[in-house]
């Protein structure tokens, strides 16, 4: 079973009320529902003092009728968001234990900030892009909360064409072969069990430069040993194939085509290291990806 620090043992869904944030609502009440874990609804108000820090002015002094303005207008988008919220907490979570709450301030650290404090188990956001040149159109709320987020992360890079939730059956485990992250395969593996997935280990092996195929054999070897010896280790069951290409690419060409995946889960860096960070390539699989991601 899941241990108690694992991704599901509450969700946190930041939403800004667009299409792309309310497109994938289902997916995050599926998933609670289905695991019967706590969802926080989150909105940020984001006001530019709190982005810079209240000492500093950039409208210079405002007058007393200006800042009851000010306040007055604060306090109807504040409404404005709470019946959003309440909105959305009805029409898609009314079966799910859920608490909502606004803060104010940058989005992505607001956000990052309030998943350290409630200590959230994952993160549930839409990315921005859309269609095959989504790559650049990531958002960079998106991007900074994949970086710096203390727990997992699912995201979606086409929100709009996902179907109606239901539990994962097929799930891609995305491997770095440079690392072979034992901890990465471990909390995998709890999370297909949770929803009765069976789970392929994939790695991909970026072109190399050397014309010796007998170099790469051997690699590939290496790396297949290394990946079943881990797997034997942990007595997790999964199937493993080594690939070339680039790995953003490869990976979600493998998810598309071969395994008909419903999840792609890879790592961030820091589950072995306290200093990691998101590799680049991550951005990749999930700029490709045909179905959610999970960044752990």
């Amino acid at each position: 079973m899941i241990r108690a620090s694992g991704p599901f043992r509450s969700i946190l869904f930041p939403t800004d009320f667009s299409k792309s944030s309310e497109a994938i609502a289902e997916h995050v009440a599926g998933i609670a529902k289905t695991l019967s874990t706590k969802v926080w609804l989150l909105s940020v108000e984001p006001w530019l003092e709190d982005w810079h820090g209240s000492s500093e002015s950039y409208f210079g002094p405002l007058s007393e009728s200006s800042r009851i303005k000010l306040e007055q207008e604060r306090q109807t988008a504040s409404e404005l968001r709470h019946n959003l919220l309440e909105r959305v907490k009805t029409q898609y979570f009314s079966s799910v234990d859920v608490e909502c709450c606004i803060r104010s301030g940058g989005v992505a650290e607001t956000v990052v900030e309030f998943a350290k404090e409630k200590d959230i188990g994952m993160i549930m956001m839409a990315t921005r892009g859309l269609g095959p040149r989504r790559r650049f159109l990531i958002g960079s709320t998106t991007a900074k909360v994949l970086h710096d987020s203390p727990c997992a992360v699912w995201t979606s890079p086409h929100p709009q064409e996902l179907g109606p939730f239901h539990p994962y059956r097929h799930i891609v485990i995305a491997m770095d072969y440079r690392k072979i992250s034992t901890v990465l395969l471990v909390r995998a593996s709890e999370i297909a069990e949770r929803f009765g997935a069976d789970i392929s280990v994939y790695t991909a092996i970026p072109p190399l430069s050397t014309t010796d195929h007998g170099l790469v054999v051997k690699l590939k070897q290496e790396i297949a040993a290394a990946l079943k010896t881990n797997l034997a280790h942990e007595k997790l069951k999964a199937s493993v194939h080594l690939i070339e290409g680039n790995p953003g690419e490869a990976i979600g060409q493998v998810a598309t085509e071969i395994a008909e995946a419903d999840l792609i889960i890879t790592g961030r860096g820091h589950l072995d290291e306290a200093a990691g960070h998101l590799r680049t390539h991550n951005y990749e699989i999930i700029w490709n990806s045909p179905c959610p991601v999970i960044t752990l």
